[in-house]
């Protein structure tokens, strides 16, 4: 099934140079803060929400960079939505993806933005958020990973296993890390460094 057979919205490819996605959008004017509008909140509501693996979800602006807040229906990767709805939305994609138990909601049951953002401020659940990688054997990796992983891209501190690795997938990524890099490690340091900062770090 495609991105755009689970969102209705035809897959975005940034253009090159692009800001990263779920950054903050231009200024309004001097000294203003760079704010995605409400539209583009919206956007990325209704996208979240037709992912199969959740349940509810709400988008909120927090530092600058929208998050979305979402409620899995059971087990959910936070990192594999993230990618995701970048694939989908591309520079409109939430730069993070926060897990909750529940979406805090008022007295007319509408959720509770406020308290929202002082959960995802306060209370640190469960998150991912995009971090590219920074130096040429990092972003090797990083490649490595995507094509074992079948992923649009995979961040310096997207966990192995979160993303969907297993055992299989595992010894592919042994394999092609020692027939294209020079790097070799065993299926423990795979499960042990599961992602490509410290992967990256023992190369």
């Amino acid at each position: 099934m495609s991105a755009q057979d689970l969102t209705g919205v035809e897959p975005h490819t940034p253009a090159a140079g692009a800001p990263p996605p779920g950054g903050p959008a231009d200024p309004g004017g001097p000294g203003e803060p760079a704010e995605p509008g409400a539209a583009r909140l919206d956007l990325v509501e209704a996208t979240t929400a037709r992912h199969p693996d959740v349940a509810e979800v709400a988008a909120v602006l927090l530092d600058g960079a929208v998050t979305a807040a979402l409620v899995p229906i059971d087990f959910a990767s936070a990192p594999a939505i993230r990618d995701h709805l970048w694939a989908v939305l591309g520079d409109d994609a939430p730069a993070t993806v926060a897990l909750l138990a529940a979406l805090p909601r008022d007295a007319a049951g509408e959720v509770d933005r406020a308290e929202l953002r002082r959960v995802l401020a306060e209370d640190d659940p469960p998150r991912s958020t995009f971090v590219p990688p920074r130096s040429g054997r990092e972003t090797q990796i990083a490649e490595v990973l995507q094509d074992v992983l079948d992923l649009p891209r995979v961040g310096l501190d997207d966990d192995f296993l979160e993303l969907g690795g297993d055992s299989l997938r595992a010894i592919e990524l042994v394999n092609q890390l020692d027939q294209r890099l020079g790097v070799q490690i065993s299926l423990e340091d795979v499960f042990d460094a599961a992602t490509v900062r410290k992967l990256a770090g023992g190369a």
